[in-house]
């Protein structure tokens, strides 16, 4: 009796470990991730007196807004020429995307008297990896600037 208790138990969980191995057969292709890695901003015009106190935030997977650049600074003062570099703030997680997905990089000014002023947007999508590095133009509140970022596998 106790053999044939244990012959039933062992086919069931046989069937269930095929039903599981099914299920995990349907379960969707894992996804190819990439990076956007931020490069440079450029400032054409500033938006306000003698220069803009500039700081970029991205969306992350969960669409929220998280400041990534300047790294460890509140802002990076900014004004008509001026060329920084933004690989400071490439180690922050929101700059990791599927190549199924995109991430809008959206370029503020901070204001201590008023809310911040947005200086324009622009999205990056994971199917531009491998690409020649990208250039796009943010503009808002009087500003002009241009943003240098490229998209890699990781």
């Amino acid at each position: 009796m106790t053999r044939g208790i244990a012959r039933v138990a062992t086919a069931a969980l046989l069937s269930l470990t095929g039903v599981a191995g099914f299920a995990g057969a349907a379960q969707a292709e894992p996804i190819d991730y990439v990076r956007i890695e931020l490069l440079e901003l450029t400032c054409h015009q500033q938006s306000e007196g003698d220069h803009d106190e500039a700081y970029l935030k991205v969306t992350d997977a969960n669409g929220n807004a998280v400041k990534v650049w300047p790294g460890s600074l509140k802002y990076q003062t900014m004004g008509p020429g001026y060329v920084r570099s933004m690989t400071d703030g490439n180690g922050n997680a929101a700059l990791v995307l599927g190549k199924q997905q995109a991430r809008t990089m959206t370029l503020w000014d901070y204001d201590t008297t008023s809310p911040d002023d947005k200086l324009g947007s622009t999205l990056a999508t994971g199917s531009e990896a491998g690409a020649e590095v990208q250039y796009r133009s943010l503009e808002g509140s009087g500003g002009v600037y241009t943003i240098a970022y490229r998209v890699i596998d990781i």
